[in-house]
């Protein structure tokens, strides 16, 4: 594992690496297909297909459809889903882990702010985080700024992520980077972005970082 010791600034991603909404995300996503006649996604062939920032995926699977058109009935539907989103395995024993080391905590997620609070709130996680970066479609065009915002060096701070647009963004900022096999990518698809680090679950970074 490569040096940590210096690490005091945590950005995380929520949806596969704190918490499993593939469920509802999955139920939703099928309903926006089922809506415009699409065929509808098992979900080993959804992990294997669905990419962030979810325009690319979008205008991949259903091409000339306004984005803010499909994210309405994205909402809608994920609203209405009966499917669960619970809590990862190793999540908040990390994020106890980071609070106990004086570590700062943010999030940085595409997930709509109301399904955050919501879902952060349900949880007891939302304590856990300094600021909630949401609603962020394009990561690795805004990480940058925060960064900056923030004051923080990139030295000083790590991206997990499940998720190989998770990696390119920790990447391109020169932050470590951090693959957790908890969510949406397999090892295969985040070995190609080359993370510095990949673990089962967060915990597995508890003490090295």
């Amino acid at each position: 594992m490569p040096e940590g010791s210096n690490i005091s600034n945590i950005f995380l991603d929520w949806s596969g690496t704190i918490v499993d909404d593939l469920p509802p995300v999955i139920d939703a996503t099928n309903r926006v297909m089922e809506h415009y006649r699409k065929p509808v996604y098992s979900r080993e062939r959804f992990c294997r297909d669905f990419r962030l920032p979810f325009t690319d995926f979008y205008d991949r699977v259903i091409p000339g459809v306004p984005i803010s058109e499909l994210d309405d009935h994205y909402t809608r539907f994920f609203d209405a889903s009966d499917e669960k989103v619970t809590e990862l395995p190793g999540a908040r024993d990390f994020l106890d882990y980071c609070i106990e080391a004086g570590k700062h905590v943010f999030l940085l997620s595409s997930i709509k702010r109301h399904h955050f609070e919501s879902q952060a709130e349900s949880l007891d996680l939302r304590r856990y985080f300094d600021h909630a970066y949401t609603e962020v479609i394009n990561k690795k065009e805004s990480i940058l700024g925060i960064l900056q915002e923030r004051g923080i060096s990139h030295r000083s701070a790590l991206f997990a992520g499940d998720m190989q647009h998770d990696i390119d963004t920790a990447k391109h900022a020169k932050l470590l980077a951090v693959a957790t096999l908890t969510g949406y990518n397999s090892l295969h698809q985040l070995r190609r972005s080359h993370p510095d680090i990949v673990v089962g679950n967060l915990s597995e970074l508890i003490g090295k970082i």
